[in-house]
């Protein structure tokens, strides 16, 4: 509908008109921002956006509770402080509980924060733990790559992904002062869960890796061994 009101015209939204304009428009949109973030758009999701570590925090452990079938992991830092250590309490009670919990940091984000202590206590619970690039004398420049993700999936039913990694330096210190990082998150739920879960090639093959590598170590021992 087009009113004229003192010589100009206003459009009115019409419904034909946006029935004409708004698909293309959309159609531009969904491919530029597939183009940039190299993925496809999927929809019939809900979000939540969660503002900072008590939002983002609170939401994962209470995912992790409710966790019948997985638990996939992976994080650039986790701290081995009081916020690290209730993370671990949970991945732990999870494993034991005989729900896979699969867990990824990174070599250089861990290093000097976390100790071999910590990480072999959640393998020895069950967690399957695995280090992200760790220094290889035979690539002297592969450390350069590093995994600065930062996601949680569960059951494939709800994921989240963040910018903020685990630790007390999010969460602040009111008793000093210190107040909390503003670090953003989202949770998700239905199909793009499952795209989550599947983002990570690095995860999976960093996980499968290592079985490889610990297979073809057990043969080649046992193949010395009969020699």
């Amino acid at each position: 509908m087009i009113k004229e009101r003192s010589g100009f015209v206003t459009a009115i939204k019409d419904r034909s008109l946006e029935q004409t304009v708004i698909p293309p428009l959309r159609t531009v949109a969904d491919q530029a921002f597939s183009r940039a973030a190299g993925a496809p758009l999927i929809e019939g999701n809900q979000v939540l956006l969660l503002k900072n570590a008590e939002e983002n925090y609170s939401s994962w452990r209470r995912a992790i509770r409710r966790a019948q079938h997985h638990i996939h992991f992976e994080s650039y830092i986790i701290h081995e402080d009081d916020v690290g250590r209730e993370f671990a309490e949970a991945f732990i009670a999870k494993a034991r509980s005989a729900v896979p919990v699969r867990l990824i940091y990174d070599w250089l984000g861990g290093f000097g924060k976390t100790s071999r202590h910590f990480w072999n206590r959640l393998r020895a619970a069950g967690v399957d733990v695995r280090c992200y690039n760790p220094p290889r004398w035979d690539s002297p420049l592969g450390w350069l790559s590093r995994d600065h993700r930062k996601m949680l999936a569960v059951d494939g039913r709800v994921g989240f992904i963040a910018g903020l990694c685990v630790g007390q330096m999010w969460v602040g210190d009111p008793g000093k002062n210190i107040d909390p990082w503003r670090d953003t998150g989202v949770e998700v739920r239905g199909p793009a869960v499952a795209a989550i879960e599947k983002a990570s090639p690095k995860s999976g093959r960093c996980w499968v890796a290592g079985f490889r590598i610990r297979s073809t170590f057990l043969r080649a021992r046992s193949r010395a061994r009969a020699m």
